[in-house]
């Protein structure tokens, strides 16, 4: 293995979350590849294109999945890690290409195996963590090498914790080129809680049940859906309304007012839940465009109405 200044690192990823630990390993003179399957998202694509041009790094763009294999095998890299990649790598298609394999997943695993593990975790009111792992015949299932976790913070949404766990999955990618580079064995570490695949989000996921939901799980809800999903779901008046922030306060609710109902509509909207606490709604997504609470009222969001 040569020293860390010559080495040739591949990653293989469709997000732009890899730009912290990309932009590391540039900074230290390390020589770096991207393998970039196009995203759905084309504001990522022209960061990735300007990020690119602006530290002068090869991108390689996907045109066909099959394109990834002759990408590998051509350029031999000492290492190689993926982030976000969608397609599941064939390991037999690589068998004259010696290069390891690592998986940079933003979840703790084997808990939160699948594609959308952040969303889980701050649904779940979990830590939020990652971990890399040898590539394997499956999903975020090869042996585990390194893993971190930290505690979600109250600012915390979906795409902040995207771009801490980006700047968290520095160190361990440097302590996985530490190993190798000192020709050390990599340690296999047991990782947290039980295996289990998690699925994509379906409508019923991102959805708000006032009657069995309490405020606190409401909160990590909305987190979760924010800004991908602009909130989570709920409906007013036969409408989809999302909730975009809130935040449980303390008031005093009448002990038979229904969850869901609004108590106060003046310059804030607060909603009871289950549980006898109170959230107050900063910023709604309602009829097709941003709403802030304080508006809430011009739209109908008065007291006494329901959200179910």
């Amino acid at each position: 293995m040569p020293e860390l200044l010559h080495m040739r690192i591949g990653v293989i990823t469709n997000t732009d979350t890899f730009i912290p630990f990309v932009y590391a390993l540039v900074s230290q003179q390390i020589s770096v590849h991207i393998y970039f399957s196009p995203s759905p998202d084309d504001f990522v694509n022209q960061k990735i294109s300007a990020f690119a041009q602006q530290i002068n790094i090869n991108v390689t763009q996907e045109k066909n999945p099959a394109d990834l294999y002759s990408w590998l095998i051509k350029h031999n890299f000492d290492v190689c890690f993926m982030l976000g990649y969608k397609h599941l790598i064939r390991l037999d298609k690589l068998k004259t290409c010696p290069t390891p394999l690592f998986n940079i997943h933003f979840g703790t695993l084997p808990a939160y195996r699948g594609s959308t593990p952040v969303f889980w975790q701050l649904k779940h009111g979990q830590k939020i963590g990652v971990a890399i792992h040898k590539v394997s015949e499956k999903f975020d299932d090869g042996p585990i090498y390194w893993l971190k976790e930290t505690d979600i913070q109250p600012h915390f949404n979906y795409e902040i914790a995207n771009q801490v766990l980006g700047q968290i999955c520095v160190e361990g990618v440097f302590y996985i080129l530490s190993l190798l580079l000192n020709k050390m064995p990599l340690p296999v570490i047991s990782g947290i809680g039980s295996r289990a695949y998690q699925q994509r989000p379906a409508l019923k996921d991102v959805s708000i049940d006032w009657q069995q939901m309490p405020a606190a799980e409401i909160c990590n809800l909305i987190r979760a859906c924010n800004p991908w999903n602009k909130g989570a779901l709920s409906i007013f008046n036969q409408q989809e309304v999302k909730l975009m922030d809130a935040q449980v306060i303390n008031t005093v609710v009448s002990a038979n007012t229904a969850p869901g109902t609004i108590i106060n509509d003046e310059n804030s909207l607060h909603i009871t839940c289950c549980d006898g606490n109170v959230l107050n709604i900063n910023m709604l997504f309602f009829s097709g465009f941003y709403l802030p609470a304080y508006q809430a009222k011009v739209f109908g969001f008065v007291k006494g109405q329901r959200l179910c």
